[in-house]
């Protein structure tokens, strides 16, 4: 997909010795799926995270119940 896009000077002026300019499209798609499966990544660890405490908020209700349930044939 053809695409324009803006960069910064400061940047341009700094990758410009380093870079051939037919490869910039290249470097351009490599940094962005790095930065993907970086955010990816991330995504899946919060996503792991809130299931960790929802299953633990549920693991609790349920030990409640069960501990009201025992408690009954013990009065």
């Amino acid at each position: 997909m053809r695409t324009t896009i803006v960069i910064d000077d400061e940047i341009y002026e700094k990758y410009k010795p380093l870079v051939n300019k037919r490869k910039l499209s290249r470097l351009i798609n490599q940094l962005l799926k790095e930065r993907l499966e970086e955010a990816k990544g991330r995504l899946a660890a919060k996503e792991m995270r809130e299931g960790y405490v929802a299953t633990r908020r549920e693991r609790k209700a349920l030990n409640e119940d069960w501990d009201e349930i025992l408690a009954e044939g013990w009065e």
